[in-house]
């Protein structure tokens, strides 16, 4: 079984331990593990940015489906799998969420003839950086650190996890928690505006 710098038994019994309902003791996987998988992921996707999230995401499925992995398997080659799965997923969404902004372009030029596109396209843009400005300053105190540390410091989870003195997974749970957070806010907001 391969299990980093551990050894089989203290990977078996943090697995025990965090089936048995201790969260905390996940952070020990995901301190073994993160550099393995961010080189993983690294290798093949280009963005930085998309290697964190990927990573992230990684560990967020490892946690979920734990109780599915079997002792006597290997449990890196597992997580790589997982980390592939997550890789192809993201790179499935990055190139829809691409065809689909080609569409709208198209769809916006073809529709919008009255009003240069520019200035609708600038106009929306605006409206969304200002629902996600009213969004933010909704958020916990705790929320928006973390946010202004990720997205506007840019910093990585492994650092903004040392600033806040918490476990990686209490960084990348609590991130992908305020992403869907501000993007329901947004939502709600821009609805709201054109009502």
């Amino acid at each position: 079984m391969g299990s980093g710098g551990w050894g089989v038994s203290a990977l078996t019994e943090t697995i025990q331990r965090v089936l048995a309902g201790d969260k905390a003791a996940f952070s020990g996987i995901v301190r073994e593990y993160y550099g393995m998988l961010v080189a993983f992921a690294a290798f093949r996707v280009p963005d930085a940015d998309v290697v964190d999230e990927v990573v992230q995401q990684t560990f967020i499925r490892v946690y979920e489906q734990l109780a599915q992995y079997e002792p006597d398997k290997d449990f890196g080659a597992w997580l790589r799998t997982i980390c592939r799965y997550m890789v192809m997923a993201e790179l499935k969404r990055r190139s829809r969420e691409q065809a689909n902004r080609s569409r709208y372009r198209e769809y916006i030029a073809a529709r919008l003839l009255e009003a240069p596109v520019q200035e609708r396209q600038e106009a929306a843009r605006v409206d969304t950086f200002q629902a996600l400005d009213r969004c933010l300053q909704q958020l916990q105190a705790n929320y928006r650190d973390l946010v202004n540390c990720r997205y506007r410091q840019k910093l990585a989870t492994k650092q903004i996890a040392e600033k806040f003195g918490r476990s990686l997974e209490w960084v990348t749970t609590n991130l992908f928690r305020v992403r869907g957070m501000l993007r329901e806010c947004i939502r709600q907001q821009l609805q709201g505006s054109e009502a």
